[in-house]
């Protein structure tokens, strides 16, 4: 199997170790659930900034081989290499019919091809996730050869970290259950299952309220001379990257 690289060429090499893959809406898309309280170049906004954040995480962690960033939005898969990760193309069929799923079935399908030792998916929308819960995360797997690690939103619901070693045992079941969903396709597999609770890796920025949240808290604010054009680096980042300080939980 080929892949791009950073430097945009191709390669048939295999990456081993644990592989991160963090999936991304399209931007026209992105946080539809938010439509009424932000225009759509904020939500675009928006939605790079938490997805910095988690890539940040990721790559910062020093726990993961590479990271990858899938998705059909070929706007976001430049902005996700020029933050130094691997952009994976969503096939665009797949994207249509089954969105988030299918692009994590392809990324699965993808780290089982480079022979990944494992695959870590973390949702892109955690402004809390820092690089230590990511090497936590992680720490919690190292003595299994088979397992699936799950850390849930704060609901109890939906699943916003997900790791399977080996790769190919990773469930794709996301949704609204998709906690025990997971949960209870890594047992009928076989599987130990873990499980990982941390506000970092909690909470998630989806619905009106955690918007409401994430403002009060100052996490995150509309940048005010946002327009209908891709915001700028600097605008795509949370206080915590500019150096304002870090929210403590």
């Amino acid at each position: 199997m080929t892949m791009r690289t950073n430097s945009g060429a191709t390669s048939g090499a295999g990456l081993t170790g644990l592989l991160g893959i963090i999936p991304l809406n399209r931007l026209d898309r992105a946080k539809s659930r938010l439509a009424g309280a932000l225009t759509p170049t904020e939500r675009r906004e928006l939605a790079l900034a938490l997805a910095a954040i988690t890539l940040r995480a990721l790559l910062e962690s020093g726990a993961l081989a590479s990271v990858a960033v899938i998705s059909p939005d070929p706007t976001a898969l430049a902005w996700a290499e020029s933050r130094g990760a691997i952009p994976l193309a969503q096939r665009v069929g797949a994207a249509r019919r089954d969105g988030l799923n299918a692009g994590l079935r392809q990324a699965r399908a993808w780290a089982t091809g480079q022979r990944a030792s494992g695959l870590l998916i973390a949702l892109g929308d955690l402004p809390l996730l820092s690089p230590d819960d990511i090497r936590r995360f992680v720490a919690m797997t190292r003595l299994y050869e088979r397992v699936v690690a799950l850390a849930p939103d704060r609901a109890g619901d939906g699943t916003n970290l997900l790791l399977a070693r080996p790769a190919a045992l990773a469930p794709i079941a996301y949704g609204r259950g998709s906690f025990a969903r997971h949960r209870r396709q890594a047992r009928r597999a076989g599987a130990p299952v873990v499980e990982f609770r941390a506000p970092g890796a909690a909470f998630d920025v989806d619905a009106p309220d955690d918007l409401d949240e994430a403002l009060a808290r100052g996490l995150w604010a509309p940048h005010p001379s946002a327009t209908a054009t891709a915001p700028s680096p600097d605008q795509q980042r949370l206080p915590a990257e500019r150096g304002a300080p870090e929210e403590q939980v």
